[in-house]
């Protein structure tokens, strides 16, 4: 196998994973948010933002990329008592969740 397929089978494995990514975002926010944005949540989410920011980037999926990097600037924000935050941050999360849904769905 060439280097081609090799980079083709990664970008499809990593397009399959996708959804699953969501999921796992989602899953990742519901325990920053159960926590009342306790610190090692936030660290958490903040770190698994990065990997998607990096990754979706990677492999060509920019809006969930610019979203991932955006959600990952609010995060870094030492902010999380503030509404105004909260709902940005949420409403980002929020947005990044459905990017890499849809971006599942295109082919």
């Amino acid at each position: 196998m060439d280097k081609i397929d090799r980079l083709a089978q990664l970008k499809k494995r990593y397009h399959s994973s996708l959804s699953a990514k969501a999921v796992e975002l989602e899953e990742r926010w519901r325990a920053v948010t159960a926590s009342q944005f306790a610190p090692p949540a936030l660290t958490e989410l903040t770190l698994y933002v990065h990997q998607l920011a990096g990754s979706t980037g990677m492999y060509g999926y920019d809006q969930p990329a610019r979203l991932a990097r955006d959600l990952e600037a609010y995060l870094r924000e030492p902010a999380p008592a503030e509404t105004g935050w909260q709902e940005k941050t949420s409403a980002c999360a929020h947005a990044l969740v459905q990017a890499l849904a849809n971006s599942q769905q295109v082919t």
